[in-house]
């Protein structure tokens, strides 16, 4: 009689669980502000926002939701990843990506040559530098405004 395969255990790591919830907290606030100051360039343009924090099965995830005329344009997501629940390992990073109108990934990988992929421990800390924050959200704006065809709008704007 066959086994039944077995269900793949994740990774796990002593301690990851403590270390992976003070680096979120730590990083919350950059990534919070890094979500305003988006906020107020779409704004500045005539769009409309909601910023929201969420735990997400990936990690803590703060969405962008960028609303035009007719409703809802697209979704800024900003997940600090924990890389253990994604499988991945003990790591942490930020991923950046777009999500369309009904959620759907319109844009992945956004920024990711600024802010590096899948640092350990407190190194992601010194990847999210200001710096690196302002370099990621000038990229996520031109990209957003590229994807969703806003550049009419954004030089009606200047």
């Amino acid at each position: 009689m066959p086994q039944p395969n077995a269900i793949p255990t994740p990774p796990s790591q002593p301690a990851w669980d403590i270390t992976v919830t003070l680096l979120t907290r730590a990083l919350r606030p950059q990534v919070e502000s890094c979500a305003f100051y988006l906020a107020r360039r779409f704004q500045a343009i005539g769009l409309g926002s909601d910023v929201q924090v969420q735990q997400t099965p990936r990690g803590l995830s703060t969405f962008l939701a960028l609303v035009g005329q007719r409703g809802l344009i697209c979704i800024v997501d900003m997940t600090l990843v924990d890389g253990m629940a994604v499988g991945q390992g003990p790591c942490a990073s930020l991923d950046i990506r777009l999500l369309d109108a009904c959620g759907d990934v319109a844009a992945e990988g956004l920024a990711s040559g600024v802010l590096g992929h899948g640092c350990h421990e407190t190194s992601v800390a010194e990847v999210l530098s200001p710096e690196n924050l302002d370099h990621a959200a000038t990229a996520v704006y031109v990209a957003t405004l590229a994807q969703f065809d806003l550049l009419r709008q954004a030089a009606r704007h200047t």
